[in-house]
């Protein structure tokens, strides 16, 4: 064969060659892009179906006809924007929820509505089949009339306290009405909610030792430690001997002779010595009296009272011991500022030892 003719063939076995290996690149990229073309597809058909549901979640006009359809009031939907957030049909169904209640007006159970679905519809059965010992309905208003608060402060109340939900309606109540009779304050139970998850036996027990030992009781007497509950009807006890019917500042004015306008002064710019307890001014008022102060000096420091009695004689021993100046404003200088004049008192006394 001539040259012409092997460069034919050669030319021949080249396009041939290309041809088989160009039909399956040729393919593979074919199949890449119709994968893509599908996917962006999918994409798209996705998108459009959130935008739909989204667009329909968020149609404020439906959802604001659904609250004005179940009454709620203008003023109430304005100041809730949250409900605008929630899907419209929690929200159809919350509502129809919270008008098994029986509300006075829908407006004071709004609040209701941010619990879950489940916890909701639990509590609606539950409404539902104590309604009749419930002397108010429902406990939202039970709760808001017995403590004279308003319906939607009492739900948020009640949702942070969610045991008054759940709790025995008739042990919640016999609670309440054993507090009542023995004159328990209703803001102090109002701040501890915790009282409605004890043993009525417990407080009642509780309340008959307050009773015997003539004693304001607090909510909180009534579930800390037996220890605690001790100690505090102690402390209570010389507290009244040692007040003898008059008040914090009534006991001041006369143990240092001044008048009570006098210490009602004072009171205004130190309010937390009318708050000491009378136990502890006692103590002071004696130690301090009998190393020798007088009212003025006691009087111009009043945080002394603030001071534990054992940091006072520790400090006045070891300012005396390094003939230092006891005032009682050096006995009250905080922790670094009493450390600095220790300091001092000790490199002069050194000095004064050495010059000996």
């Amino acid at each position: 064969m001539n040259f012409l003719g092997m460069l034919v063939v050669n030319i021949f076995k080249t396009l041939k060659l290309s041809s088989s290996f160009g039909r399956p690149i040729k393919v593979h990229f074919s199949t890449k892009i119709n994968e893509k073309k599908s996917k962006l597809k999918r994409d798209s058909l996705f998108e459009n179906k959130t935008k739909l549901t989204n667009g329909f979640d968020s149609n404020k006009d439906e959802k604001y006809n659904e609250c004005i359809k179940n009454g709620l009031t203008l003023n109430v939907i304005s100041t809730n924007n949250w409900l605008y957030d929630m899907h419209i049909v929690h929200l159809r169904i919350g509502l129809k929820l919270l008008h098994k209640w029986k509300p006075r007006h829908i407006d004071d159970l709004l609040l209701l509505l941010q619990l879950p679905m489940t916890r909701l519809s639990y509590l609606t059965r539950k409404t539902m089949i104590e309604s009749n010992i419930v002397p108010q309905g429902n406990r939202v208003y039970y709760f808001a009339d017995n403590f004279e608060k308003k319906p939607q402060e009492t739900c948020t109340y009640m949702m942070h306290y969610k045991f008054l939900f759940t709790r025995h309606f008739l042990t919640v109540d016999g609670i309440f009405k054993l507090l009542m009779e023995n004159k328990v304050n209703k803001n102090d139970i109002w701040k501890d909610a915790w009282i409605f998850l004890y043993s009525p036996d417990q407080i009642l027990q509780r309340l008959t030792r307050t009773k015997e030992a003539n004693i304001i009781p607090k909510p909180w007497m009534f579930r800390c430690p037996e220890k605690v509950f001790d100690r505090t009807l102690t402390i209570k006890q010389e507290n009244r001997v040692i007040l003898n019917k008059d008040s914090t500042a009534q006991y001041l004015a006369k143990r240092l002779k001044v008048t009570e306008n006098k210490i009602a002064y004072i009171s205004l710019k130190y309010p937390t010595i009318l708050r000491v307890n009378p136990t502890k001014l006692k103590e002071i008022l004696d130690f301090l009296l009998s190393e020798g102060y007088n009212s003025s000096e006691i009087l111009n420091v009043p945080r002394v009272f603030t001071h534990s009695i054992s940091t006072l004689q520790d400090r006045l021993t070891e300012i005396r011991d390094l003939n230092g100046n006891a005032s009682i404003t050096n006995l009250c200088k905080n922790k670094s500022s009493y450390q600095e004049l220790i300091g001092r008192l000790i490199i002069k006394t050194t000095k004064e030892s050495t010059n000996l």
